[in-house]
């Protein structure tokens, strides 16, 4: 009788664990686990290999090329040069990529952040968009040359002539893109017409069309926690402003012993509506929260695990460049682009 009350016990922890097993293979992965960096890093990566142009040419021929939404870059024949200095000869490949949108600007983490020349600082930019330049023979980067660039104001609601030109600082460790403003002379300037920026620059890499944003009302610093296992390397927290379609703000500060995200100094403006937006990586998609709220003084705004969603790339970046403007806003319709 013994035997066969431990024979029959054995068959049900068997029952149990096979049903298990099943249950364990038939579930899918967990949409809300946070990811690694690197799986944020590939993320980003993915969104930013999906909006880059690329183009061939000759050295000794130049080139004029005309971007999706109508930049047009000009670089001289036989102006190239290698790292030593030589004159490059032969086939190059030009990398451009253009960011006019919010929703690009987060799936890619370029938001527009300039340093304040005094406290060195980032703050908030209103940008008239902004580019990246590469040139590549092989598999060697070449250096900086002269060059000039024609960007549509339409693309960005209309010419504001008071725009200066920055340079963009990536950090090594935290892969964050900030803008540093070009100081102006032979090497590098901008003017303005009715209808485009016209730059001149000896600069490749990153490079902004931006005034900052000059908040008159009393502003405040604010910290944002988001669900347990996601921080400063796996996940980014942004703020749009509503009215202020070309502005994308970024919490680059973790703090990483009471975990939450913050910025510098306090460059939130109290009062005004804004919308908080969090993203994250999810099995190669994007976790993500859009919060809309308005602004008081010292917040601590919670992003819960309920309110994560997860989306496609499109789907994201269509959610958040149709955050709302005001009926004065007539820019022109630019390529969103699409992730496949």
């Amino acid at each position: 009788m013994k035997k066969n009350y431990f024979k029959s016990l054995l068959a049900i922890f068997s029952v149990v664990a096979i049903m298990t097993a099943c249950k364990n293979n038939n579930n899918e992965p967990d949409p809300f686990r946070p990811p690694t960096k690197a799986q944020y890093d590939n993320l980003i990566n993915k969104a930013l290999k999906n909006i880059t142009q690329t183009k061939t040419f000759k050295a000794e021929d130049g080139i004029v090329f005309k971007s999706k939404n109508g930049a047009v870059l000009t670089i001289n024949g036989n102006s190239l040069v290698d790292d030593k200095g030589n004159t490059v000869e032969g086939e190059v490949e030009l990398t451009f990529i253009e960011i006019y949108d919010r929703g690009n600007m987060v799936v890619t983490n370029k938001p527009v952040m300039g340093l304040d020349k005094d406290a060195r600082k980032p703050r908030p930019l209103i940008t008239g968009g902004q580019y990246s330049i590469e040139i590549r023979q092989g598999n060697k980067e070449l250096p900086g040359v002269s060059h000039n660039i024609t960007v549509p104001g339409s693309l960005t609601g209309g010419v504001n002539p008071e725009m200066k030109l920055w340079d963009g600082i990536i950090d090594d460790e935290t892969g964050n893109l900030v803008y540093e403003e070009v100081e102006v002379g032979e090497a590098a300037g901008m003017k303005t017409t009715n209808e485009n920026y016209e730059i001149f620059n000896n600069r490749f890499g990153w490079t902004n069309i931006d005034i900052f944003w000059n908040y008159e009302g009393p502003k405040t610093q604010i910290k944002v926690v988001v669900p347990t296992g996601y921080n400063g390397d796996n996940s980014g927290v942004f703020i749009a402003y509503e009215g202020q379609n070309n502005l994308l703000a970024q919490l680059d500060v973790y703090d990483k012993t009471e975990k939450f995200f913050t910025e510098h100094y306090g460059f939130i403006p109290v009062g005004e509506k804004i919308h908080l937006i969090f993203v994250s990586e999810s099995n190669g998609s994007v976790t993500y929260a859009i919060k809309s709220l308005t602004i008081v003084a010292d917040q601590t705004i919670t992003v819960a695990q309920s309110e994560l969603q997860v989306g496609s790339l499109d789907e994201v970046v269509d959610l958040i460049v149709s955050i709302p403007n005001p009926p004065s806003f007539k820019a022109q319709k630019i390529a969103v682009y699409k992730f496949h």
